[in-house]
């Protein structure tokens, strides 16, 4: 589709706010470009999304970016805003700038520069429109335009057109998590999966994760609790001709905040309460072993009439070998007994040297797991572990009560 830019439309930036979880205020904005008509009707200008089909398309759609950033650095410098300002960019106007300078010339660079922007203040945001250029050109431009200062923000992430080389490559400051992941982790564990799989990743690379989008205090508290340390959306402000003061953002993250707190707080202690019933128990047992050749034999049947929670057992050396049958229940008072997965090893499992350095710090107590999803099962379990006499290990996975 060929983009025209009409007679009777001008084109300015409106400004969203972008909220600090540390803070509680607005930290930021984000540049959004707006068509608008003689008559003051406002337009979305699809500029950042569509792909252009011919060269004259590209040349226009460059010329539009670049006013709509002379604006917006014009309206950034004259209110003296203390945050930073997210400038979309697409991969092609990336290499846009660092191909039409001498390597020290760049053309945001003069504009930032006209205007008295430090661009340390900037945070180029690189969409997820495609670019018939491979990622090692875009890598090299973004380098350029990190040395001259920038920061550089990853738009889109978890998108279905993201990938992973983009994220090692371009090592951004910010990642700025898909709304649609966002919306569609609160009907689905999968996608609450890849949330938690994304803020593992920023940890990794030294990201922030900004999660845009929020429409309602759901989809805060997800954002909130899957590591968003900046937040933006229709619930907390919407994009507006001018930037938000301050000021006027006081008071409007903090309540719910404060909800979010309220509610892990009471999750937290249910789950003290049910995790403190299971080791009340547990304590109280008695768990000889007895070897035979390469297999430990245990009296599975004592471990599981202690409570209906308990779904599963099983021992491992220390490295992790599973040396016991795998003993899992079948009902309400039977189980089964499972030598298929006799002699596998289990270190990789993510519990499983967590557990051998909580046993380092006290090896008689009982150990329990951060929560994991069970597939077979189709629900959460947690996993307490203690080591027996023979530096042999008892794990026993336990299903976590709906709530």
């Amino acid at each position: 589709m060929q983009v025209t830019a009409e007679p009777s439309l001008s084109y300015v930036p409106y400004f969203q706010p972008i909220f600090s979880v540390e803070d509680q205020t607005v930290v930021a904005h984000e540049s959004l470009g707006r068509g608008i008509s003689s008559n003051g009707d406002v337009y979305g200008i699809p500029i950042f999304l569509q792909t252009p089909q011919t060269e004259e398309e590209q040349d226009q759609l460059l010329r539009i970016d670049s006013l709509l950033t002379e604006k917006a650095f014009l309206q950034f410098a004259n209110t003296k805003q203390k945050g930073y300002l997210f400038l979309n960019m697409t991969p092609d106007r990336i290499l846009h700038e660092v191909e039409h300078s001498d390597g020290i010339n760049f053309p945001i660079v003069q504009k930032a520069k006209h205007y008295g922007i430090d661009t340390s203040r900037i945070y180029l945001e690189i969409t997820e429109r495609t670019s018939k250029r491979g990622i090692d050109a875009l890598t090299t431009a973004v380098e350029f335009l990190k040395e001259q200062g920038f920061l550089i923000a990853l738009d889109d992430v978890g998108s279905e057109s993201s990938n992973l080389e983009r994220l090692g490559a371009l090592k951004p400051d910010m990642i700025k998590v898909d709304l649609n992941l966002l919306k569609r982790s609160i009907k689905s564990r999968e996608f609450q999966s890849i949330l938690e799989y994304l803020k593992d990743i920023s940890l990794g690379l030294g990201s922030d994760l900004l999660f845009e989008g929020i429409e309602n205090e759901e989809e805060l508290h997800r954002a909130v609790d899957s590591g968003a340390r900046f937040l933006q959306g229709y619930f907390l402000g919407r994009p507006k001709p001018h930037f938000l003061n301050p000021n006027d953002s006081d008071g409007l993250l903090k309540p719910h905040l404060d909800s979010f707190h309220q509610m892990k707080r009471k999750q937290i202690s249910s789950d003290l309460v049910f995790e403190d019933s299971i080791k009340n128990i547990l304590e109280k047992l008695v768990i000889p072993t007895k070897t035979i050749g390469k297999r430990v034999l245990i009296d599975a049947n004592s471990i599981f009439k202690q409570s209906s929670s308990i779904q599963r057992v099983y021992i491992t050396d220390w490295d992790g070998t599973q040396v016991s049958s795998y003993y899992e229940r079948n009902g309400e008072s039977s189980f089964r007994e499972n030598n298929s997965n006799l002699h596998k090893n289990w270190s990789y499992l993510p519990f499983f040297y967590k557990h051998v350095k909580q046993a380092f710090r006290n090896s008689s107590a009982w150990q329990v797991s951060e929560p994991y999803w069970d597939k077979s099962m189709n629900q959460k379990l947690v996993v307490f572990s203690k080591i027996l006499e023979g530096q042999l290990s008892i794990f026993i996975d336990v299903s976590i009560p709906k709530t």
